[in-house]
């Protein structure tokens, strides 16, 4: 399955698709599912995966109903005219090129990221951000390839950079494998701002990386007090379960709610605008749309931070003044990172499975429907509809 980047479908795509919800699969939209004969690995440095399962990420929903502005930072730079969907795979090695060395036909493995990074690349010489080992930050990363992957997660096969997978633990089963990457993005998201012990923490947004996250600020402080912003009773319930002290809806007066809970002022000026004097130490915001964050830069304390882990790839009209009047600081936190834990740097993706077979990460009750590929557009409207299908993580089986 892969997306065609031609700007044609993607307009076509976007004026259609708001009268017509199956113009996102209909013949004229970027979207492809096809048979194609398993290129040979180009490469010596590059494997092939014989794919088992692949979660479908929120990333990839964004893609499929073409859901970004044409005029946000990342769209300005170069990017592949196709894009194969789907990386929260495991799979077994079946191939290996002549100069493959950590890898070997049998290996189960996840995907490591986009394979566009100086390592991905083979470079002699490491930008800073693969250097100190954020590769997702790559300063190459939209530069030309010598050799391209091909395929992706939601498809049988897919030929890759050794240096993009990485092994999976014996203790673990695929169903837990296939959340390795969204646990690093909720590892890496946790380590940019980490309570301090008694610290109070918001965390907006209940999907798979909002209950992900709430288990990584606890692994990672267990002395602070977590509240909760879900958008269904199912989810409230299930992020107490999984670690959240306390809970509020995101239909509830947000700005009552937070100044209860953390004894904060709630002031309202002129046209019904309100401001908080006080507010939580930290705000994680997994939404990251324009009422969220506006809301985490105001519920927020003087000198406090927020951290936007999920995003809106659309222009947003913010009121960034709590910045400044407030010195609220303001941070990003995308994909995965190395970070020292234990005594020792690790990357937040052997960390996430560490994690999960030592029980300090709960995948189970978040795997929530599998459906065969050929059923992609029941999959994927199950994936949307959370209000009726309680879904958290949906995957394909391949």
């Amino acid at each position: 399955m892969y997306l065609d980047l031609d700007p044609a479908r993607i307009v076509l795509t976007r004026v259609l698709g708001k009268v017509w919800r199956g113009a996102y699969f209909a013949r004229t939209s970027p979207l492809h599912l096809v048979e194609m004969a398993d290129p040979p690995l180009d490469s010596a440095e590059f494997v092939r995966v014989r794919n088992r399962l692949c979660g479908i990420c929120g990333s990839d929903l964004h893609q499929l109903f073409v859901d970004a502005g044409l005029d946000v930072a990342p769209v300005a730079l170069p990017s592949n005219e196709r894009i194969y969907l789907g990386h929260e795979m495991v799979g077994e090695v079946v191939e290996v090129g002549a100069n493959v060395i950590n890898f070997q036909v049998g290996d189960r493995v996840v995907r490591w990221g986009r394979a566009d990074d100086c390592l991905a690349r083979g470079s002699a010489e490491l930008c800073p951000a693969c250097k100190r080992g954020h590769r997702v930050l790559c300063q190459r990363a939209s530069e030309p390839r010598d050799f391209k992957p091909v395929g992706g997660g939601f498809g049988d096969s897919f030929i890759t950079p050794a240096s993009s997978l990485v092994k999976v633990l014996p203790e673990l089963s695929d169903e837990q494998a296939i959340f390795t990457e969204p646990c690093a993005v909720a590892i890496h998201a946790a380590w940019r701002r980490i309570p301090n012990p008694g610290e109070k923490v918001l965390v907006i947004g209940m999907g798979t990386i909002g209950f992900l996250l709430v288990q990584a600020i606890r692994a990672l402080q267990p002395d602070c007090l977590i509240t909760a912003v879900a958008q269904f009773d199912w989810q409230a319930e299930l992020a107490r379960e999984l670690g959240a002290d306390d809970v509020f809806m995101a239909h509830e007066d947000g700005y009552a709610v937070v100044g209860s809970r953390t004894n904060a002022q709630v002031y309202t000026g002129r046209g019904n605008n309100r401001m908080l004097l006080g507010g939580y130490d930290v705000t994680f915001d997994v939404v990251g749309i324009e009422a969220t964050l506006n809301n985490a830069l105001r519920w927020t304390r003087a000198g406090g931070d927020v951290v936007i882990v999920g995003v809106n790839l659309h222009r947003m009209k913010l009121d960034v003044t709590p910045i400044w009047y407030q010195e609220v600081n303001l941070l990003g936190a995308i994909g995965h990172d190395v970070v020292e834990w234990a005594g020792e740097p690790v990357s937040t993706f052997d960390l996430a499975q560490r994690w999960m077979r030592d029980g300090l990460l709960r995948v189970e009750p978040l795997l929530t429907h599998t459906f065969a590929l050929d059923d992609y557009r029941e999959a994927f409207a199950v994936a949307i509809d959370k209000a009726n299908s309680r879904s958290i993580k949906v995957a394909f089986t391949l």
